[in-house]
């Protein structure tokens, strides 16, 4: 999981816990997963308790922590939890929440096998990614996406997205991931070579010899950040691949002395692994009666567990130590536990399939339901934006309406430091022109002039038809005598304008009133002043500017 802090400024107590927690949980994630899980599972228990609602990005971004460490400890659980956090992320839209979550599946459906529906979740995530500024989130991805490759046997595509992700981890100091992607290329990497040798072809122990340096490194590198976890895996993946090279002994003695180093920091899985390893081991190199000891330890302690998962692969092994001691009855009585664990096994793989297939479905459910929503929202939005529109706008012109007016009026009317003109105008001989031309031109004709009136004017200026023929100019910041100048522009603009164009012989002129704003003003009165300058415009002649 990225370490990119993901915590929202807190907005009231539930949301202050959260972060809290949220703090608290970052630097255990990868070193003590469990004692995580207890501090996220009380935040959100409190959280429950509390009467304040809490954001949706925090409790998305717990739940993801959660679910990441209950992967992390093989709890099928942990699915749930990343389910949960979707719905938050749809909740608060956040896409580098929604990135991270996406991912979470993705590592939920590789830890469970099922490469198809990690593939699709890592193809989500890397688009969001690939939208957010966020480089570690996208390496992590992309160890992710290598695995699936590498799972589905597209070594090629697995090695070089490895190599990639280890260059950039290099350049820009990311140890943590670093010790990942080594880890993840070295696996990639000895799989390869065994794939080649079970299918007959020329295998490269060069590849061998590249696996083993790149474990190590990664050892190393995990050492030094802490992340016991991967010390094991890459531990075992070391020891793996030098016992493909026929190094047994070398092998043997990275797994002892690595399990003595790294055994109860709570990874029960990783170390019945190493345990299991060793006990092979042993098996391979002659010591029967060390390896019947290692792998009875490890049976015992696996029971105690009570979901490990190769317990098959170790009850088949044990089983053979003890043929190789001639202890026929414990052998036999060995295969016949493998023989019923891998009966359950198979009812357990196929329950645990039965739930991915749910927690799928719920989760294509949940995404259909969120889109719906957004959908909703969408549309809701739309129709409020096209209500303001049909509520503020002249549908003829184009023009913001009286309305539109008024509450532009009401707003600079209020200031105490206003220097703007109002100007009523009003199309000469009007009627003429709808009783000669018809309403048709008419109409047309008040379109041209909101469009002239709009191209004469300037941005925080207005121009707004307020009824038949009658239009109304707000200009802003500006004194009369500039306002008498910008009337005389459009004055002339609709005056030569061809309007043969439209019909022969049709001429339109404009007749204008100006009138300033005076402290006390309010609508009403600058209208009344403006409108008598028009009277006088319309009486000496028409076509013409006066001013009050």
């Amino acid at each position: 999981m990225t370490s990119r802090a993901l915590t929202a400024v807190p907005g009231n107590l539930a949301d202050a816990a959260l972060a809290e927690a949220i703090a608290r949980i970052e630097p255990i994630l990868d070193s003590q997963p469990a004692a995580a899980i207890q501090l996220a599972t009380a935040a959100l228990d409190d959280c429950q308790r509390s009467a304040q609602t809490a954001n949706p990005y925090l409790l998305g971004n717990l739940y993801c922590k959660l679910g990441y460490c209950r992967i992390a400890l093989h709890d099928l659980m942990g699915i749930r939890d990343f389910e949960v956090a979707l719905e938050y992320a749809e909740q608060s839209d956040d896409l580098a929440l929604k990135a991270v979550v996406f991912h979470g599946l993705a590592r939920t459906f590789i830890a469970f096998g099922d490469s198809q529906s990690a593939l699709d979740y890592c193809e989500r995530a890397l688009t969001l990614g690939l939208t957010l500024d966020d480089e570690e989130l996208l390496l992590q991805i992309r160890l992710s996406l290598a695995v699936v490759f590498a799972l589905t046997q597209q070594f090629d595509r697995a090695i070089a997205i490895n190599r990639e992700v280890v260059e950039i981890c290099q350049r820009i100091n990311a140890l943590a991931c670093l010790s990942r992607a080594l880890n993840n290329w070295a696996d990639t990497l000895v799989s390869y070579f065994e794939h080649l040798s079970e299918n007959q072809e020329q295998a490269d122990v060069g590849l061998l010899e590249q696996a083993i340096t790149y474990a190590q490194q990664a050892v190393l590198y995990a050492a030094q950040c802490n992340l016991p976890r991967t010390q094991l895996l890459a531990l075992e993946t070391l020891a793996h691949t030098l016992e493909q090279r026929g190094w047994y002994s070398l092998a043997l003695e990275q797994l002892e002395n690595g399990f003595l180093a790294l055994s109860g920091r709570g990874f029960p899985k990783e170390e019945l692994d190493i345990k299991v390893r060793i006990g092979a081991l042993l098996l391979r190199m002659g010591q029967v009666d060390a390896a019947i000891f290692c792998l009875q330890e490890a049976r015992d302690f696996a029971m105690q567990l009570g979901n490990y998962p190769h317990l098959t692969d170790l009850l088949k092994i044990l089983s053979n130590a003890y043929e190789a001691a001639t202890d026929f009855a414990a052998a036999l009585q060995a295969y016949k536990e493998f023989h019923q664990v891998s009966l359950k096994a198979r009812d357990q793989r196929a329950q645990i399939s039965a739930q991915i297939f749910a927690a799928k479905m719920d989760l294509e459910h949940a995404q259909r339901e969120a889109q719906v929503h957004k959908s909703r929202v969408n549309q809701l939005e739309d129709f409020n934006r096209s209500l303001r529109v049909q509520v503020h706008e002249d549908s003829l012109t184009g023009l913001p309406n009286r309305r539109a007016l008024e509450a532009h009026m009401q707003q600079h009317l209020g200031s105490t430091r206003t220097e703007m003109s109002f100007v009523m105008a009003d199309v000469d001989f009007f009627k003429h022109v709808n009783d000669r031309f018809s309403h048709m031109i008419g109409d047309q004709v008040l379109r041209i002039i909101g469009k002239l009136m709009r191209a004469s004017l300037r941005s925080g200026d207005m121009a707004a038809r307020i009824g038949g023929e009658e239009f109304a100019l707000a200009i802003n910041r500006t004194r009369e005598r500039k306002s008498l100048e910008v009337c005389e522009r459009l004055r002339k603009k609709i005056e030569t304008y061809n309007w043969n164009s439209i019909a022969p012989d049709l001429r339109i002129t404009m007749s204008f009133g100006v009138s300033g704003i005076r402290g006390g003003d309010d609508l009403s009165s600058v209208m009344q002043r403006a409108d008598n300058a028009l009277y006088r415009a319309k009486k000496n002649g028409r076509n013409r500017i006066e001013r009050n």
